[in-house]
């Protein structure tokens, strides 16, 4: 399978695992911290999209421009506060859907070295895909534990 493919498929599948998790969880759930010192739902969906604005970017794909993604939903953020309610915030993430798609299946050079903002380093382009598919995956987790908090059984 073509590694462009693989990684769109992978991140294809996260689409499905926030509309499973994500599921009745409302816009006033996901705005409150379900527990001290845990960031909100809505935070997080903000984060993650964020995020795959980011790679988009990295990849050579374009997104709109809008500080306030990176203003709200940056690394290192606070974790209350969200400028959409999760409902919006989850049709943005998936609206990064086809962009992400098309920047992946557009890579030319897997092993390209790349500066991974996280790490500090760098490494073969494929390997921060790696980490940043991690990273989601470890997000949309939470969003899963979360649910449980609110008192929603758990879905997956």
């Amino acid at each position: 399978m073509e590694r462009g493919h693989l990684w769109q498929s992978c991140f294809k599948l996260n689409l499905r695992m926030l509309e499973m998790n994500g599921g009745g969880i409302t816009d006033e759930m996901a705005a409150r911290r379900p527990a001290e010192g845990v960031s909100c739902p809505a935070w997080i969906i903000g984060h993650l999209t964020h995020s795959r604005h980011g790679l988009i970017t990295r990849l050579g794909g374009t997104v709109p421009e809008a500080s306030i993604w990176k203003e709200t939903y940056g690394r290192g953020g606070e974790g209350g506060s969200a400028h959409l309610g999760f409902a919006a915030l989850c049709e943005a993430f998936n609206a990064t859907s086809e962009a992400l798609k098309e920047a992946l299946r557009a890579v030319q050079d897997w092993d390209l070295p790349t500066a991974n903002p996280f790490t500090h380093s760098d490494q073969p382009l494929e390997q921060l895909v790696a980490f940043l598919y991690m990273h989601e995956c470890y997000h949309l987790g939470q969003i899963g534990l979360m649910r449980k908090l609110y008192g929603l059984k758990g879905v997956v």
